[in-house]
């Protein structure tokens, strides 16, 4: 649980990019001098302080791209899923606002472990398949164990054949307070408890004062939802596990105060359309960067000058004295005083002929001629 600083530490103010989970995990400072009490508006800022964006696009990004590799190594799926509103996970956490919070250790947004999101699919199972035989051997297989009353631990429990993935957001996303007003929080709290029956503090009525509570909620985010076979047992029922884990999201909701209408999801296509192409794009760039860090100095220079050439033939642009060209007349000067291999002068060679033909002057005539006849004598001189 958060503790107080000492008296005379100034905690880091919050600054744009920063871990919000990190903060409002080890850097409360919100108390009375005695550290017994928080006062509910030091609650309501400390939550205040986080509000907004959470999280890194790249960083999400990054991470999500490793996590799908994973996920496709072990012949797994994945699925998005938005919220339909709030979403609130961690509740139970301790923490000095009364109701913590969940948030990634190293991404700094919310998610939902994988643990909760294989009690999720385990309890709409048990609430919708019909008891029985079939039921109880699916439970067994998937989870481990056929359920928790004695007639149904016939069989050792043991690891189930699914993996279930920690559930991840696939962009920033955002949390701000909520509240939350029990009427009768003495109730809640000792009604029952070795206090007289007629206490007027704690019977449920009508005459309790509501007391706000504030608390972090998530309002607006979609999750990269995935489970991948353990066994090969399992590698041809994923679809049939992915189908029960929608009915579960849409129907339960994920997180706590779902019975509030909290975690509600639904699947997302149009959010799984661009996340599958920002991961292609993402692919093709480190594809792309490889490529490029295999060449040596001089084959790198004169593959981004073809990629030029080939971006002016595309676009018609035949400016004589374009960029292609300067680059060209560099790359001719850094041939001679680094002694270019045969083969990259060989390249260097054929790339000139194919800007001059575009570019102008040509190859035969002028500057062109002389440009040309400046490349092949580094040609004869190359070991």
């Amino acid at each position: 649980m958060p503790r107080p600083l000492y008296k005379g530490a100034e905690p880091p103010k919050p600054a744009a990019g920063f871990h919000k989970g990190l903060w409002f995990e080890r850097f409360f400072n919100y108390s009375d001098p005695t550290f017994k009490e928080v006062g509910d508006g030091d609650k309501e800022q400390a939550i205040t302080q986080v509000s907004g964006a959470a999280g890194s696009d790249p960083e999400i990004e990054r991470f999500a791209s490793r996590q799908i590799k994973l996920i496709n190594s072990l012949g797994g799926q994945f699925q998005i899923f938005s919220l339909d509103w709030h979403f609130v996970t961690g509740m139970g956490n301790e923490h000095p606002v009364e109701n913590g919070f969940l948030w990634h250790p190293t991404l700094g947004t919310p998610y939902l472990p994988g643990s909760a999101v294989k009690g999720l699919l385990r309890s709409w199972l048990e609430q919708n398949l019909e008891p029985g035989t079939q039921r109880q051997e699916l439970l067994h297989q998937w989870f481990g164990s056929k359920g928790k009353k004695p007639e149904e631990q016939q069989h050792e429990n043991q690891a189930g054949d699914l993996i279930f993935h920690d559930a991840i957001p696939v962009g920033a996303t955002r949390v701000r307070a909520d509240i939350m007003t029990p009427h009768m929080g003495k109730w809640y709290e000792k009604g029952g408890e070795g206090s007289p029956a007629n206490s007027p503090d704690t019977i449920p009525a009508d005459w309790h004062n509501p007391i706000p509570v504030p608390f972090l909620v998530t309002t607006r985010a979609s999750f990269l939802f995935a489970v991948s076979p353990r066994t090969g047992a399992m590698n041809d029922g994923i679809d049939d596990v992915m189908k029960f884990l929608g009915n579960a999201l849409e129907e339960l909701g994920a997180g706590a105060k779902t019975a509030a209408g909290y975690g509600s999801m639904q699947r997302d296509g149009k959010q799984e359309a661009i996340f599958a192409q920002r991961l292609q794009s993402q692919q093709e760039q480190q594809q792309q960067q490889a490529f490029e860090a295999s060449l040596s100095p001089a084959e790198r220079a004169m593959y981004q000058v073809r990629q030029q050439l080939e971006a002016d033939r595309r676009n018609g642009n035949k400016n004589a004295g374009g960029d292609c060209k300067r680059q060209l007349n560099l790359m001719v000067d850094q041939a001679a005083t680094e002694q270019w291999s045969k083969a990259e002068l060989e390249e260097l060679c054929q790339l000139a002929l194919d800007i001059l033909n575009h570019h102008g002057p040509a190859p035969k005539k002028g500057k062109g001629k002389e440009l040309m006849q400046k490349i092949r004598r580094l040609q004869e001189q190359a070991i």
